[in-house]
């Protein structure tokens, strides 16, 4: 298990997917893409590169982070800010520890969530350009208080999704410009076309679908998928759950996760249907792989 610094330095973060897998980071609640996680940085981290894979929210605790989006638009978040991250970003971050460690939360929200949310909200949504990108509701005093009442100790699905319908509730009533709803139904969009293989060698490309693959190498489906397999001469459905197994393999073999874990780690909502790709491809089941202490 490596520390976000760690794992940085080699890979862009896909969050949330990849947060799972952190030393530095706690995770407080989670149901499929939904989660509510807690960050605490003691280490400097500059020009961190991160993907938002699902929408986010984070609200500092403690200490200081910059976000830096691809226009080179900056956004200084200190104790008590929170902002709100739409899904399909690539951003950077950095953090210079200077009294206070960084301690965060992060609140990924899934898409049926979203669509429970704005089935109840009106429209219809226009989004200001301008906007894009960040979002930065006020409210410090009802955000501190509202991640002081999560009780990590209940884990059932449906408690989380409670949580979630209140926090977006939350933020769109202090959302006095009118557009983080907007922002919520905005499709991700398509970057400029991007070399393949470059991208996905600096990729963290085991927590991405085919589809957010496709989308950050400015591609569409179809032909990302005909690129792919011209080049690897296998699809990339195929490419990644052989990539993911070999990465879970590797993990299991360290002995410091779980199986469940892991099957997380690797993006695998469901436990059975990783120890069941798991055991086709090796010939055993993921607990026979983790050495005995």
């Amino acid at each position: 298990m490596k520390t976000i610094y760690e794992h940085t330095q080699s890979n862009v973060l896909v969050i949330p997917q990849a947060l799972f897998a952190m030393k530095d980071v706690a995770v407080l609640c989670h149901h499929r893409n939904s989660a509510i996680f807690y960050k605490c940085l003691e280490q400097d981290l500059v020009n961190i590169e991160f993907y938002t894979n699902t929408p986010c929210f984070i609200f500092i605790e403690h200490g200081k982070e910059v976000i830096t989006n691809t226009n080179n638009g900056t956004l200084e978040l200190s104790a008590g800010a929170a902002v709100f991250l739409p899904q399909g970003l690539n951003l950077q971050s950095d953090f210079v520890k200077e009294t206070d460690a960084l301690r965060a939360y992060l609140v990924f929200f899934d898409d049926d969530v979203l669509h429970d949310y704005l089935s109840k909200v009106k429209g219809p949504f226009v989004c200001d350009e301008r906007n894009e990108t960040f979002f930065i509701p006020d409210g410090d005093d009802e955000f501190a208080a509202f991640f002081a009442s999560i009780r990590a100790e209940i884990t059932t699905p449906a408690y989380l999704n409670i949580k979630l319908q209140e926090l977006l509730h939350l933020i769109a009533w202090r959302d006095k410009q009118h557009i983080f709803n907007a922002l919520l139904a905005t499709r991700k969009r398509i970057p400029a076309k991007q070399n393949l293989a470059r991208m996905l060698q600096t990729l963290d490309v085991l927590h991405l679908s085919v589809s957010d693959l496709a989308h950050l190498c400015g591609r569409s489906l179809s032909s990302f998928n005909r690129d792919f397999k011209e080049s690897y001469q296998m699809t990339p459905k195929k490419w990644l759950q052989e990539k993911k197994l070999s990465r879970a393999k590797d993990l299991l073999a360290d002995n410091e996760l779980s199986v469940t874990q892991v099957a997380m780690a690797m993006g695998y909502d469901n436990v059975s249907a990783f120890i069941k790709a798991f055991k086709l491809k090796y010939g055993v089941t993921p607990k026979q792989i983790k050495p005995h202490k």
